[in-house]
């Protein structure tokens, strides 16, 4: 009897990005990675009901969202152990840096495929 191997999960990523251009661009620099895109997000709040009921193995964050900055899904992803990197015109706001000085920031505009080779390199393998 021949039994099936399980397909390996497609890495998740989760874009949150206010910027409609700037999410699709990431949106389809993500599946031309081979990952599975969820959201985009536009605002903290999406964000953290697609945290909430998807699965996400990484994340690539804009700072501030048209509901504030995104600091509680920050701290949502840092808990679960995902990694995240974050594309802002702005930078991290000096809480956010203290409590977290070793995440990736880039300054916008970046290369959409730049930004998810980065962020699938973090990515543990299993």
């Amino acid at each position: 009897m021949l039994h099936a191997m399980p397909l390996p999960l497609l890495p998740a990523i989760l874009i949150v990005d206010d910027e409609p251009f700037i999410a699709l661009d990431l949106a389809l620099a993500v599946e031309d990675a081979g990952c599975l895109v969820v959201g985009p997000a536009g605002s903290v709040r999406e964000a953290l009901s697609l945290l909430a009921s998807s699965r996400v193995t990484a994340a690539i964050l804009d700072v501030n969202l048209s509901d504030g900055d995104v600091t509680p899904v920050v701290d949502i992803l840092v808990a679960r152990g995902i990694p995240l990197i974050f594309q802002t015109g702005v930078g991290l706001p000096a809480s956010l840096k203290a409590r977290y000085p070793d995440l990736l920031v880039y300054a916008k505009p970046v290369m959409s495929e730049r930004l998810v080779d980065m962020l699938i390199g973090l990515i543990p393998q299993v």
